[in-house]
C-alpha cells in the first residue's frame, strides 16, 4: 500500500511539473474564459503591447515572448474577476535605490487576442502600443513608443506622450493629443478632439463622415493637412498664429483676416454649414482640400 501511494505521489509530482513547465522564462500564455462582453485594464513597462481581435470568441488570451531577456526580471499580476480582467507587466526594480534605465522594450512583446467587442484600457511606459479590428470603449496611452491603432470603432480615447500616433480606418468620435508627436488619422468621425503640443496633423475624414458635434483641431507647433468629403456640411474656422492658410474648399466666407505678419484666419460654411469645426495651428500652415 505505501509503494502505491508513493508511485501516485510521484505521479502527481511529475504531472505538477509539467503543467509548471508550461510557463518558461522567455514565454507565458493564459486563456481567460468569458460569459459575456470583457472589460480589459492592461499595463506593460518596459514592453511591446499588441491588441487584435479575435471576432466573436468567448475568451481572451495573454501572450508574453522575451527575446534575449528573462521574464523572471518582471514582475507580473494577473487577475479575472466574472469578466473583467487585470493584466500587469513591469520590470523590477533594482535594489538600494539605483535609477534604472532600460533599452529593451523591443525584447519582450504582450499579444492580446480578444473579443472584439469590449470595453478596453490599455497602457504602455516604454513600447509601441498597436491595436486593430476593436469596437467599444477604447482608451489607449503611451508614455514613450509609437501607436499604430486600425479598424477600430466607438469612443476611443488616445494619449501619447512621445510618440507617433496614426490611426487608420477608424470610426465613431476621437479624442486624440500627443505632447511630442505626429497624428495621422482617417476613417469616417463624427466628433474629434485632436491636438498635438509638437507635430503635425494629418486628418483625412472618409466618405459618410458626419460632424454632429462641434469638433476641435490643433497643434501648437507644426502643419495641419485636412481632407473632407466635398458633402461635409460644417461651420469651418481656421486659423494660424505664424503660418499660410491654403483653402480649396467651396466655401461661403463669413470672414477673412490677414496680417503683416503670419497671423490669418478664415471663417466660413461648408455646404451650407453646420456643426463648428475649429482648425488651429500656432506656428505652422493650414492646408484644406476635398476628398
Amino acid at each position: 500500500m505505501k509503494a502505491l501511494q508513493l508511485i501516485a505521489s510521484l505521479a502527481v509530482a511529475s504531472l505538477l511539473s509539467l503543467t509548471a513547465s508550461a510557463q518558461s522564462d522567455n514565454h507565458w500564455d493564459k486563456t481567460y474564459s468569458l460569459s459575456g462582453q470583457p472589460t480589459l485594464a492592461l499595463t506593460v513597462g518596459d514592453s511591446n503591447l499588441n491588441i487584435k481581435s479575435c471576432g466573436d470568441c468567448k475568451t481572451v488570451r495573454i501572450t508574453v515572448d522575451a527575446k534575449n531577456q528573462k521574464l523572471s526580471d518582471y514582475r507580473l499580476e494577473e487577475d479575472q474577476s466574472g469578466d473583467t480582467i487585470h493584466f500587469s507587466l513591469k520590470e523590477k526594480g533594482h535594489l538600494g535605490g539605483h535609477v534604472h534605465i532600460s533599452w529593451h522594450s523591443e525584447s519582450v512583446s504582450v499579444q492580446v487576442e480578444t473579443p472584439a467587442n469590449l470595453t478596453l484600457h490599455a497602457e504602455t511606459e516604454d513600447g509601441n502600443l498597436d491595436a486593430a479590428g476593436l469596437n467599444g470603449a477604447i482608451n489607449l496611452r503611451s508614455s514613450d513608443g509609437r501607436q499604430t491603432i486600425a479598424d477600430v470603432s466607438g469612443t476611443l480615447h488616445v494619449e501619447s506622450s512621445d510618440g507617433a500616433v496614426e490611426l487608420r480606418n477608424i470610426a465613431g468620435t476621437l479624442n486624440a493629443h500627443t505632447s511630442d508627436g505626429n497624428l495621422s488619422i482617417s476613417g469616417k468621425l463624427d466628433g474629434l478632439n485632436v491636438s498635438t503640443s509638437d507635430g503635425k496633423i494629418d486628418l483625412e475624414l472618409a466618405n459618410g463622415s458626419s460632424l454632429k458635434n462641434d469638433s476641435t483641431l490643433h497643434a501648437s507647433d507644426g502643419t495641419v493637412t485636412v481632407r473632407l468629403p466635398k458633402d461635409l456640411a460644417v461651420n469651418l474656422d481656421v486659423s494660424t498664429s505664424d503660418g499660410k492658410i491654403d483653402c480649396n474648399l467651396p466655401l461661403t466666407l463669413d470672414g477673412f483676416h490677414s496680417s503683416g505678419g503670419g497671423e490669418h484666419s478664415v471663417r466660413g460654411k461648408l455646404n451650407a454649414g453646420g456643426a463648428l469645426f475649429s482648425i488651429r495651428t500656432s506656428d505652422g500652415t493650414v492646408h484644406l482640400s476635398a476628398l
